[in-house]
């Protein structure tokens, strides 16, 4: 299936910027301070009040009419009353203002509250204290919506509120779309209880993915229905339900030819007829109970993989009929992985099949544990490349039964040691067969080390601050996530670190204490905070050197249209003018929307030459996307950023 690649409104900007080091003033507002937890549950809400309302009706798109039940969401956020004078302004080298945060002329008190619409579909939010406020709108018989939305499951728009004033939202409704069609069998005959999903492409941690996005079944007409779809392009596949049939069928087989080719007997009673001996099937993971024959999915029109599936483009309040599936009953790959590295008491083994086709929603990719015969076992495979990743884990506590209950255990499960931390990998090619027997070996996991040095004006003493570097999974499109983090390693008094029982595969570092940041993390020649960290199979890394520094870059400025008034509903993309960096999870992307008065900060970008550019709502993910961030240079502004340097960026769009 071609790709159809479509970008947002990408907006002209034109800018005044300045540059300079300043200091960083950290100033608590007024009541911001958290309240302690005294351990008694609270008696009471205090929610703020004031003049002001929001009220609006809420109608079908279609035909206007009231929509009773909906239910509205108001949050936002007040003015702080006043503001201390050694405090800077949000976004001028003060505390930064966190994506989602209203920003305002000082950060105030929360307010959310919610209501439900009448019989006129109308709703009201009185006594309201002036500030910024956005609106959300629920009703299981249509999508949700944002007031002031661009796109279906965009962000929605600030509402403005001054102190006595009253604004009135009028809401429309789209119902979602509807796909509907029938299910057969390769003879043409109708399939009940087929199981039918919609698939759609989407980004997942940067990668361009296919995904679920509905699920439905088959009625004894071999008809579906799927409902309450945002509008886009849809992949339907169908599998057919045969498992309870598959078993029955084993067993009829199994005790028929038992009958026709087993040893005839003498009769059991006196005068009773002769009798054959027909095995009993045992329950395990090699019967035929629990080896029942898997089913893969068919995508509709008739193919066996999604590159042959014909999309279907619905829209919204749309029904899309006929969409028919002709099943191919192509058996799944039952993956049997058994290991052959023994473990000890208290260890215990975690799996999973990952996919080496980065756009697949791979089912199989669930954690899975041996079972008492020390398999694991991946059903519903389709044929193609995978890998086994395999690591150890801490094995859960026996239970305690105590008169017939069991009983959690009493203490902790206790970590693993270095040396029982240990991990496998095996590639295999599914090729379609019924099973697939693989087995698996176990070895040492791997140790990072390096030394962490520090360039800041007051250079911490280690013997007493506690300085600690940790990893964590790099984006991938098929990331290898086992339960248990891995803990972090405290950074001794001579700056040396050493991090034990890493399995191998591309990590994020990190190292956090002392009042610094990180700045690099160099290994073998190349910067891993940029282009992640590769841990071989094959042996340690050491030697890595890791700078923090109390130096912190800043870019910050007010977003405005061209009269000068904020224009809060445009999304801030900022990324490297290099195209090496262009890789999803890069530090060198970021992307945030400014706060109801225009104005936007990032922290902690290293230094570098950047473009800068204002675009209607994107998708998430999208700012990783190499041709949108082409597109996206083409009407940008381009800025360096120096290190340490606190720098203001004015955008006015055109």
């Amino acid at each position: 299936m071609a790709r159809r690649t479509s970008f947002p409104s990408l907006v002209c900007v034109w800018a005044l910027a300045f540059c300079g080091l300043v200091t960083a003033q950290v100033v608590f507002l007024p009541g911001q301070a958290p309240a302690r937890d005294s351990g008694a549950p609270p008696t009471e809400r205090r929610i703020p009040v004031g003049t002001s309302t929001i009220s609006g009706t809420v109608l079908t798109a279609e035909t206007g009419r009231p929509i009773r039940g909906a239910r509205v969401s108001v949050n936002g956020q007040t003015p702080t009353a006043v503001q201390p004078p050694s405090a800077p302004p949000p976004g001028r080298g003060g505390l930064p203002v966190p994506q989602g945060v209203v920003a305002g002329v000082g950060r105030g008190a929360g307010v959310s509250r919610s209501a439900v619409t009448d019989a006129n579909g109308e709703f009201s939010f009185p006594r309201l204290p002036a500030g910024q406020y956005q609106v959300a709108i629920n009703h299981n018989q249509f999508l949700q919506l944002n007031y002031g939305q661009r796109r279906f499951g965009g962000q929605g728009t600030y509402i403005s509120l001054a102190e006595g004033q009253h604004f009135i939202a009028k809401a429309s409704m789209q119902r979602g779309g509807a796909i509907t069609g029938t299910v057969r069998s390769p003879e043409g005959e109708p399939i009940q209880s087929a199981q039918v999903r919609a698939w759609r492409y989407a980004r997942a941690n940067g990668f361009r993915r296919l995904q679920t996005q509905g699920f439905a079944q088959t009625d004894d007409r071999g008809m579906y229905r799927l409902f309450s779809l945002p509008p886009g392009d849809y992949l339907i596949s169908a599998t057919p339900n045969f498992d309870s049939m598959s078993s029955y069928s084993a067993q009829v087989e199994q005790v028929e030819r038992a009958v026709v080719t087993g040893q005839v007997l003498p009769p059991t009673i006196p005068g009773g007829p002769p009798t054959v001996s027909v095995p009993i099937p045992q329950p395990g993971p090699s019967s035929s109970m629990n080896m029942q024959p898997q089913y893969l999915p068919t995508f509709a029109p008739g193919s066996p993989a999604p590159s042959g599936a014909t999309a279907v483009t619905v829209a919204a309040g749309e029904e899309r009929s006929g969409v028919d599936v002709l099943t191919m009953l192509v058996q799944a790959t039952t993956v049997q992985v058994e290991l052959v590295s023994p473990l000890e008491a208290g260890v215990t083994v975690q799996m999973q099949l990952i996919s080496d086709d980065p756009t697949t929603d791979a089912q199989e990719m669930g954690q899975m544990r041996p079972d008492q015969s020390g398999r694991v076992l991946f059903r519903g495979v389709r044929p193609g490349k995978y890998t086994v990743a395999a690591q150890t884990a801490p094995a859960p506590p026996q239970m305690t039964i105590i008169n017939g209950v069991a009983q959690p255990p009493m203490q902790p499960t206790p970590a693993l040691k270095d040396e029982q931390k240990l991990w496998g990998r095996a590639q295999i090619d599914v090729d379609g067969a019924p099973l697939l027997q693989v087995n698996l070996s176990l070895q040492p996991a791997k140790k990072v080390s390096g030394l962490v040095v520090f360039d800041v004006k007051q250079p911490p003493d280690l013997a007493r601050a506690r300085v600690t570097v940790s990893l964590s999974p790099a984006p991938s499109p098929q990331p290898v996530y086992f339960s248990g983090s891995m803990p972090p390693a405290q950074v001794e008094p001579d700056g040396h670190f050493s991090l034990q029982g890493v399995s191998p595969g591309r990590y994020l570092v990190r190292a956090s204490g002392a009042g610094g940041t990180l700045r690099s993390a160099m290994a073998g020649g190349v910067e891993t905070l940029d282009f992640f960290l590769d841990v071989p199979g094959d042996r340690d890394v050491s030697n890595m050197l890791l700078t923090m520094t109390d130096a912190i870059t800043e870019l910050s400025g007010v977003l405005t249209d061209t009269v000068g008034k904020p224009s809060p509903d445009y999304t801030i993309v900022l990324a490297s003018t290099d195209s090496r960096y262009w890789l999803p999870g890069s530090r060198r992307i970021v992307m945030t929307r400014p706060g109801p008065d225009g104005q936007y900060t990032f922290r902690g970008l290293p230094a570098g030459q950047y473009f800068l550019a204002a675009v209607i709502d994107p998708e998430q993910g999208m700012q990783y996307d190499p041709e949108f961030l082409k597109e996206l240079a083409g009407a940008a502004i381009t800025i360096t950023i120096n290190q340490g340097a606190k720098t203001t960026q004015d955008v006015r769009v055109k």
